[in-house]
């Protein structure tokens, strides 16, 4: 008994200490809206259940933030962060918070200190030497990649030509994985033709296990984590795709130190261009780093191209501009597309920017207060969170207008783009720590595109129901009827 009361007075004690530590933090709370907020529970109920309900719950309170000025806080546990809508904000915190938000946590025993996650001074570093391999010229040597495996997605989809529909994401997602390997690690995995291998299955679990540690509380705290078997299963997992990683590095390494690349002609992959840098990366670094891109290069292309391929299939009219644009460049020849022909497909790059807008598949940028930061209405200490809402912003009709929910890529006619301000649109997130490999992205999307619209014609219905699982994902997934182009 008496011990039972000794740890009431240290909790008590305890919770005093931790109210009293962080008064400034409490007394800058006070002065922002009570959007949602629920006592003791803060904004936590908002983030409980399947992650479709979080996801619609997100934009309902995204809704809340901006009726109430497009500012407002939210308190997930013991964590405060800054919601704001406000593009002059948004630019504000992704210009000068170049920390990332600590839930990113959870990928770093995967990704360790990749780009993606890794610590702002480490970032800083690593950054310098990781963009001039990034550079649009070295990308361009690519485009052959893309064209390759852009064919192979083409002649794998003849199996569904008119038949019942079909969710075209794993068809796109095994591609991307192609080009992907390919470029970054110079490995021809063929995941078109074996689309099911342990590391796939690995990465895939490793995916999901993130994906419900983030929107489950219960879930976070390691110590907790850690009794569940998801632990165990995480780990190995991780290991699996370490070791595949970790080979490739050594091979490419003992090449290297061989002085075989010195003899190498043509095209060389990243990981190439990565050991011949002056900055010499440990093995460790280069694996985080080959992962980080793998993983951001793979997922979210091949989403936001399956999710234009669902949008074109229920538009005719705008699918019908993109095949007459792809006929004026091709004419009747089926070759893979080059440079220069990627320059001229200005629908078509219209096409995916109203995509990326309309289901921005990274829908939450974290980022963390490191000195106090001046925004709009109020001025935000140092140790705040800032969650950055894309997918709310990207549908905001104080933005966009009142047809906001309607699918209309002349939006991003050059005269109608330069009057928006530059953060009203963010699929690659903005500043000095947006997406080192934007334009890999586009060139890939825009190449992968033409040779399936080139070939098919897509049908689809509208996707409405949609669930945040770390990227954004339809519930019931891309589905969509293809017929052969005469």
């Amino acid at each position: 008994m008496f011990i039972l009361i000794l740890l009431f007075i240290l909790s008590c004690a305890y919770y005093v200490y931790f109210r009293q530590n962080r008064k400034p933090l409490y007394k800058f709370s006070q002065s922002l809206p009570n959007t949602g907020y629920l006592p003791i529970l803060g904004h936590t109920h908002w983030f409980l259940g399947g992650p479709e309900r979080v996801l619609n719950n997100i934009q309902h309170l995204a809704n809340l933030v901006e009726d109430s000025g497009g500012i407002s806080k939210v308190w997930i546990g013991p964590s405060l962060y800054i919601v704001s809508l406000n593009p002059e904000d948004v630019q504000k915190i992704l210009e000068n918070c170049l920390q990332k938000d600590s839930s990113y946590r959870f990928l770093q025993n995967w990704l360790g200190n990749g780009l993606f996650v890794a610590p702002v001074d480490l970032w800083k570093a690593h950054r310098k030497v990781l963009l001039p391999v990034f550079h649009n010229r070295i990308i361009d040597d690519y485009i052959d990649v893309f064209g390759e495996q852009g064919d192979v997605l083409v002649e794998r989809l003849r199996d569904r030509l008119d038949k019942p529909k079909f969710d075209v994401f794993k068809y796109i997602t095994s591609c991307m994985l192609d080009i992907v390997f390919e470029t970054a690690m110079g490995e021809k995995m063929d995941v078109q033709h074996n689309p099911d291998t342990p590391y796939l299955r690995a990465r895939n679990t490793v995916i999901s296990i993130i994906g419900m540690r983030l929107f489950k509380a219960w879930m976070q705290p390691d110590v907790l984590f850690n009794l569940t078997p998801y632990s165990k299963l995480q780990k190995e997992n991780i290991d699996l795709t370490h070791k595949f990683t970790d080979e490739v590095v050594r091979k490419k390494r003992i090449l290297f130190e061989e002085n075989c690349y010195e003899q190498k002609l043509g095209r060389r992959d990243l990981l190439e261009l990565l050991l011949d840098r002056e900055t010499k990366f440990t093995d460790e670094e280069l694996r985080d780093h080959i992962d980080s891109i793998t993983i951001a290069g793979n997922d979210t292309t091949a989403l936001v191209i399956s999710y234009a391929l669902l949008l074109l299939g229920c538009h005719p009219e705008e699918q019908e501009k993109v095949y007459l644009e792809l006929k004026g460049i091709f004419k009747e020849s089926s070759r893979c597309p080059t440079k220069e022909d990627l320059n001229k497909m200005e629908y078509l790059e219209r096409v995916i920017k109203e995509t990326m807008r309309f289901y921005t598949v990274v829908p939450i940028i974290g980022r963390q207060t490191q000195k106090e930061l001046k925004l709009s209405t109020c001025t935000v200490p140092a140790g705040v969170g800032c969650a950055v809402l894309p997918f709310a912003m990207h549908r905001s009709k104080r933005i966009w207008g009142p047809d906001a929910d309607t699918f209309n890529p002349d939006r991003f006619l050059p005269e109608a783009s330069a009057k928006r301000h530059p953060c009203s649109y963010i699929p690659f997130s903005y500043g000095a720590r947006n997406c080192i490999g934007r334009h890999f992205g586009m060139v890939a999307m825009k190449s992968i595109l033409a040779n399936v619209l080139r070939s098919y014609k897509i049908t689809s219905s509208t996707c409405s129901r949609l669930k945040i699982e770390i990227l954004l994902f339809p519930v019931l997934g891309h589905m969509i009827t293809i017929e052969k182009r005469h």
